[in-house]
């Protein structure tokens, strides 16, 4: 992600409808979420992940790079289980 919202290579394998765009790199990240396991502690893991990513890709499309890289960052971070990671989400 760290190409959004605009720059992603054209790669020459594939045809145009298969191109990786925003929202489908958005769509394989949502899609994924159901591959993690959701902590006994955290039974909301899924739905604030699925909000933190919505959180981000509002924010590119409004133009806002710097918010759709956080909120990219702290769904990184919720799902790698940094100490500090719900901090951005108001706190379990």
């Amino acid at each position: 992600m760290l190409r959004s919202p605009e720059g992603f290579p054209e790669e020459d394998f594939l045809p145009p409808d298969e191109q990786m765009t925003l929202d489908r790199a958005f769509e394989i990240l949502r899609a994924s979420l159901i591959l993690l396991p959701v902590p006994a502690a955290f039974p909301a893991f899924h739905s604030v992940l699925a909000t933190v990513l919505d959180e981000s890709l509002v924010a590119y499309r409004a133009g806002d790079r710097k918010t759709g890289a956080h909120r990219l960052q702290d769904f990184q971070d919720l799902i790698f289980e940094r100490p500090d990671a719900d901090e951005s989400i108001g706190g379990k």
